[in-house]
């Protein structure tokens, strides 16, 4: 009876000790695979592989996995990928799971916004408002959704409720805020009220002495103006900043075109040219120049370039070019 009592005990013993090790087992090949498809997902997520990406963050969530940034990646890489609906999905599921974060508001505007703006629609972008100001209450320093929000009441051409948010936002401690009064003077500079727009391109030129959009854009406000001298003087500040920008080297040759002055348009565009050889539209207009130059050889190599890269009216110049040749 006593030996009968062992083995039994014995047996129980074994079998609890044999379930013990199975979960344990199960617990750790679950962990080592949780592990190895996160570091698989992260890889190809990092290198922009969406699809691979996509294949291993599935993977995760299905294991119950309760990580913020697994759901932030994959939703990102759904709508890398053109999968908008798919990403609304995981988001919500996110919303139900997760406590809600700023990032995740911002990506189910993003993704509601290519959602909407890519099919048919009513483009009312009430759903992205709503869930940027969700994320702006959650994260006030959140600075990509303060600039989407600006951007979608831009597209609605809603300017003064754009401003409302890049003001709001040009008073967080948000880096690199200089770049909120920039927004602001663009809604300005669209709605052709110039002397509000100068004063907060001057504005954010206080703040940031190397911000180039704004001399770019102060520059075309004394062009509009017809002051040329000044405009000048300013696309050459955009270029002491960045030498290789080389839109305020064609924007000045413009100014000598429109003047008639062709030998001085020239230069400047030759100079853009340097900086990018097969630029379409500085190609053409350089080609337009040698042929009032009467440099037809020039003008023509110009205008070939031009044409190679799409430019109908280089065609036509040329057209017009070989014909009085003949």
């Amino acid at each position: 009876m006593f030996v009968r009592k062992n083995f039994i005990f014995s047996i129980l013993v074994t079998a609890v000790f044999i379930i013990l090790c199975t979960v344990y087992y199960k617990h750790q090949n679950q962990k080592y695979t949780v592990d190895g498809f996160i570091h698989k997902a992260t890889h190809y997520f990092k290198n922009e592989e969406y699809i691979q990406a996509i294949r291993y963050y599935k993977k995760i969530i299905s294991m119950d996995v309760t990580d913020e940034k697994i759901y932030i990646n994959a939703a990102t890489a759904l709508i890398r990928t053109g999968y908008d609906e798919k990403a609304i999905e995981l988001l919500h599921r996110m919303e139900k799971d997760l406590p809600p974060s700023s990032e995740m508001y911002y990506l189910l505007a993003y993704a509601y916004y290519l959602k909407m703006i890519n099919g048919i629609d009513k483009k009312d972008f009430r759903i992205p408002i709503e869930y940027l100001k969700k994320s702006i209450e959650l994260d006030p320093r959140n600075k990509s959704s303060y600039k989407f929000l600006g951007a979608i009441y831009e597209r609605k051409r809603q300017f003064e409720y754009a401003r409302q948010w890049y003001k709001k936002a040009s008073m967080e401690d948000i880096d690199n805020s200089s770049e909120f009064y920039g927004f602001i003077a663009n809604t300005y500079f669209k709605q052709r009220r110039f002397e509000d727009a100068m004063n907060y391109y001057e504005k954010a030129l206080k703040e940031n002495k190397n911000y180039i959009s704004a001399y770019y854009k102060i520059a075309e406000i004394y062009r509009e103006q017809s002051n040329f001298e000044k405009s000048e003087e300013y696309y050459k500040k955009a270029i002491e900043i960045s030498p290789d920008y080389i839109y305020p080297y064609y924007q000045i040759g413009n100014l000598y075109f429109e003047n008639n002055e062709y030998a001085a348009a020239i230069e400047w565009y030759e100079k853009a040219l340097k900086i990018e050889p097969n630029e379409e539209i500085i190609n053409f207009y350089i080609g337009i120049a040698y042929k009032k130059t009467n440099e037809l050889t020039k003008a023509i190599e110009h205008l070939q370039r031009s044409a190679y890269c799409g430019n109908d009216d280089a065609l036509r110049e040329l057209k017009e070019l070989s014909e009085n040749v003949l």
